[in-house]
């Protein structure tokens, strides 16, 4: 979600700003040179160096194909993107990338590893109206990164369940919405990856309090994540995981089959589009 950074320079990017500007003077070449090899402009480079710019995956790649530095940068970059989270979420990243089975229940946006890139950006400029468009760049580019984690050869399944309101709230217009939905279709069409939906005719659930993301591991206790306005609680005790796990399992109880899901998500799309 990458091109901006917060006021306070965070630790990851000064090494990564520290280690172009120290490769880039070793091989005696001017930012507008490096720019060339790497295939972005001198401003870019700059602001980089400056820590005004945050890298990308691609322009780590780049550097350490261009300097013979094997996963250095990448290594730093993939730190930099990790501090893109709110401390209170940056901890489930790496449970997301070693969980063998996600499980989830949302009733506010879709969850960030099903949005696409124009709905994360709605969301993120709705909701931090104070941070420049190279701030919200990079939170999004972190974002989209995130996905990789169920597009790769070993990608955990996920099983999700949405409040209706998930579907009808339109983020960013309907013609984003509508992507969204679409988005949300070919995931629940894409093996490994369960969609469902709860309806507002669904009388007496047990999700009421807010969502939850169960990780479970192939080799590890599983763990608990909730979250409500402006924090989260990662939770690791046996029972209280065992109980947020049984919460799913009633919400799932509750909600359409996959089949009905999807008839809804279509339902809501052709709403939308009028």
């Amino acid at each position: 979600m990458e091109t901006g950074v917060p006021d306070v320079k965070t630790t990851s990017l000064a090494a990564f700003a520290s280690q172009l500007r120290l490769w880039r003077l070793q091989m005696s070449w001017t930012q507008v040179e490096v720019g060339g090899k790497l295939g972005y402009s001198a401003s870019l480079i700059s602001g980089v160096e400056t820590m005004d710019k945050a890298p990308t995956a691609d322009f780590a790649a780049r550097c350490d194909e261009v300097f013979s530095t094997p996963a250095t940068f990448a290594t730093l970059q993939e730190l930099v993107a990790r501090e893109a989270y709110p401390a209170f979420f940056a901890p489930v990243i790496p449970f997301e990338r070693e969980a063998v089975r996600i499980h989830g229940w949302e009733l506010g946006p879709v969850p960030g590893l099903l949005q696409t890139e124009d709905y994360a950006r709605a969301l993120l400029e709705a909701g931090r109206p104070m941070d420049s468009r190279d701030e919200i760049d990079r939170l999004v580019a972190a974002r989209m990164k995130r996905q990789e984690i169920i597009t790769g050869q070993t990608a955990p399944l996920v099983w999700y369940v949405l409040d209706e309101s998930v579907l009808r709230h339109v983020v960013g217009g309907p013609a984003v919405m509508g992507r969204q939905l679409d988005r949300l279709l070919d995931a629940a069409d894409t093996p490994g990856i369960v969609v469902q939906a709860l309806p507002f005719a669904a009388d007496n659930h047990a999700g009421a309090d807010g969502p939850i993301a169960v990780y479970e591991f192939a080799e590890s206790p599983s763990v608990c994540y909730t979250e409500c306005y402006g924090g989260g609680r990662i939770v690791e005790g046996r029972e209280e995981v065992a109980d947020l796990m049984t919460v799913i399992n009633l919400i799932r109880a509750s909600a359409l089959s996959a089949r009905h899901s999807r008839d809804l998500i279509r339902r809501v799309r052709t709403e939308i589009d009028g």
